[in-house]
């Protein structure tokens, strides 16, 4: 009899990493990393694809994830307008869409990120100019 030895599978729409805010986080890295070595989003959709998966599958872990895309919105680089803007025009986060149009009122730093804001923000409606750069919204 195998006591102990069997690890419990708790079925395919599970992470099977301990800390889902860890993966997100290792994703995003893989994500910006791709999006400073490469020109267009066709390279960025796979890892697009991966932490959208992860935010789908965690809701309990929805108020961490949402601290760590604010962080990410208010240093944007290569690669946060394409993340914030293909995970929220599916999931259309309020507290997301609330930071961002705080940010665009008040662009404390760099006033050139008001267009950067202002694409993000375009994600949470239906007719968001850019959807169609991506096989999943085509």
């Amino acid at each position: 009899m195998l006591m102990g030895n069997t690890p419990k599978l708790e079925g395919p729409t599970k992470t099977t990493t301990a800390d889902p805010v860890a993966e997100f986080l290792r994703t995003v890295r893989g994500v910006l990393t791709t999006a400073e070595e490469t020109i267009g989003v066709e390279d960025l959709e796979e890892g697009l694809e991966r932490a959208l998966a992860i935010l789908q599958r965690n809701p309990e872990a929805r108020e961490s994830f949402e601290n760590e895309i604010i962080s990410l919105i208010d240093s944007p680089r290569e690669g946060v307008v394409e993340l914030v803007s293909f995970v929220m025009y599916e999931l259309r986060w309020t507290a997301i869409q609330e930071a961002v149009r705080e940010r665009m009122r008040d662009p404390s730093g760099n006033v050139s990120n008001i267009r950067l804001y202002e694409a993000m923000l375009d994600a949470f409606s239906d007719s968001w100019h850019e959807r169609d750069l991506y096989r999943r919204f085509a």
